[in-house]
Formats: structure tokens, sequence, C-alpha cells
């Protein structure tokens, strides 16, 4: 079972960074998840540089994030995206004529805006891949004049936005695996777009389908988790995909740290090829304490020893008279 963790902090510190690697390592992690909003490369560019390289040299693979690039995926930080800011003829409009503050994913100078970013992140920058989290979905028929041109039946439009939504994600992950075949494709979805997930497993072009597993934000009973984890992770190996589910560690007051363990052996229990969870993030009670028990409860999941077959060609250790092992390692 793979563990990524999401890493939502500036690179300005590069001690500050390195420790939070060796950090993230140790707890047994293989990647992180770094997600980068539109206008911060062009003033960062050094220091996202120097943090991509840091995570490699930590042993960690990265895969990232585009927060709130059109409005389209969740980020971080809560900031209006910039394309859809300054091109207001990309956004969704409803049935009344209102517009709505993300880019619909039909107009075509947007789509070729966001692949061309996605093109020159991968090409420019030691990506390992790309995480869309949380899709805007078909909350909102749009009536656009691309949707409208795409879709003259009005009668037909709910059913034309999902069709389209799927079209549109497919295709983009089409174009990070021609920019980049080795590069791995992620999708996150929350709870209330599981209807989604079957038919997103079914991208070709798709590698891992997620959930964030937010009970207690939803105000859920914890026996969600497992109806949750079981959508996921059936419909991910029945089109033979990897299923992640993410473990809500944030948001927590004093009592809902006690049920980090709960959660946890939710997930567990739900079998799910990766795992993923935060560090250090927002709003905890006491974030330490929430870092410290998350450490705790990914080091209870089960490792896979390595298969004595696949380590038969590689030569015994031959310690020189008079070394240590110890001594070796210095």
């Amino acid at each position: 079972m793979e563990v990524t963790v999401a890493y939502y902090h500036p690179f300005f510190h590069g001690d500050v960074v390195r420790r939070d690697f060796e950090q993230i390592r140790a707890a047994g992690a293989s990647s992180i998840v770094y997600a980068i909003h539109e206008q911060e490369e062009t003033r960062y560019m050094r220091d996202l540089e120097r943090g991509l390289h840091q995570a490699h040299q930590a042993g960690l693979k990265v895969y990232l994030s585009l927060g709130r690039f059109g409005n389209l995926f969740a980020g971080p930080t809560l900031m209006p995206s910039w394309y859809t800011s300054r091109n207001p003829q990309s956004r969704v409009q409803d049935r009344h004529g209102c517009v709505h503050n993300v880019s619909c994913f039909n107009n075509e100078p947007f789509r070729t805006w966001l692949f061309g970013e996605i093109e020159y992140y991968l090409k420019e920058h030691a990506i390992d891949g790309v995480l869309l989290d949380e899709p805007r979905g078909p909350d909102i028929t749009c009536f656009c004049s691309a949707c409208r041109a795409l879709c003259p039946d009005i009668t037909d439009l709910p059913h034309f936005r999902r069709r389209s939504l799927l079209e549109f994600l497919g295709e983009l992950y089409e174009h990070v695996k021609l920019v980049k075949p080795e590069a791995k494709t992620y999708i996150s979805l929350l709870p209330q777009d599981l209807s989604l997930v079957d038919d997103l497993a079914q991208l070709p072009h798709l590698d891992v389908v997620g959930c964030h597993m937010f009970w207690q934000l939803l105000r859920e009973d914890i026996e969600v988790v497992h109806e949750w984890g079981q959508a996921v992770i059936s419909a991910a190996h029945r089109h033979h995909k990897r299923s992640q589910l993410w473990l809500q560690n944030f948001c927590l007051d004093e009592q809902e740290e006690s049920w980090l363990d709960t959660s946890f052996s939710a997930l567990l229990k739900a079998k799910s090829d990766e795992i993923g969870c935060y560090y250090f993030w927002r709003n905890n009670a006491h974030p330490e304490a929430v870092w410290e028990k998350t450490c705790k409860l990914l080091k209870q999941i089960p490792r896979r020893l390595p298969n004595p077959a696949t380590l038969s060609h590689i030569p015994a250790l031959k310690i020189p008279s008079g070394e240590s092992v110890r001594s070796l390692r210095h």
C-alpha cells in the first residue's frame, strides 16, 4: 500500500523543507502532492525548482495539483483563478443568464490554455504526475454559447454536461500521457461526486481513482467510510485501475483527534491500493499531536517484503577485514 502526503507549504526555506521531507519519508510515504496556483510559478520559479529537487533527493515523487485553475479544481488557497477573472466570457452561465465564477470546460480557449499550462509544467519541471483535486462536476447546467452550440437540444443539456465533463477529463489525461508517457494521473473526488466514479474509472489514460473520506466535515456517520471506500475500490479494480483513499487529519478539535484511529482503521479495512493524508494541514487544535498520531497510524500499514527470488541477482555484501557494518555506513 503506497502512501502519499499532501504538502501545501511554501518552498522558501530550504532547511525547513528538507526537514519536512525527511519526516514525510520517515513516516513511510513515497510521494507528495504539491498544489500550485496560476500566479505562483511566475513569481516563485526558483523556489519551485529547488523544492521539487529536494523532494526527489528525499526519495519522494511529486504529483502536481492544479490549484483552482479556472476555479474548476480545489486548491489549498481560496484565491480566484486569474484566467477566469481575465476571461469572463469563459464562465459558466445558468438557465437564468447568471454567470458563475468557474470557467466552462467546453470553452475552447480555456481548454487550450489549461492544456498548455499542463504541458509547460511537465516539460519544464521535475513532475512525476498530475492530480486533479475535486473537479467541479455537472452541478450547474451550463447554457453558455459553447454548450448551446455543442448541444442545441436544451432538454439534453444536463446529460450533455456530464458527458462533456468526462470527455474533458479524458482528453486532459490523454494530453498528460502524450507530453510525458511515464507521468502518473490521479483524480480525487468528494463523496458527493461518487456517482461519477465508475465512468471516471473507464477513462483509458487515468491511472488512480481516489476519494476524500471526510466524514467529519460532511457530518456523516463513520460507517459511511466503508461504503465510500468500496465504491471507489470496486470501480477502480473493475477497470484495472488503482484506488486511493484520503484520511482527514485536519480541521480537528480535541474530541475529533480521538477519531483518527477509527477513521484510519476504516481506511485500512477497505484495502485500497494507496492512502493519502496531509502534512501539518490547517485548523487542528493540536497540530503537532495530529501529525505525530498520523505518523504512528501510517506505520501500522502492512509493508510488503521483497520477493527473495527478485533479490537473487544482488551479490552478498563483503565486509573487509577489520571493518564493521557501522563503519561502512559512514
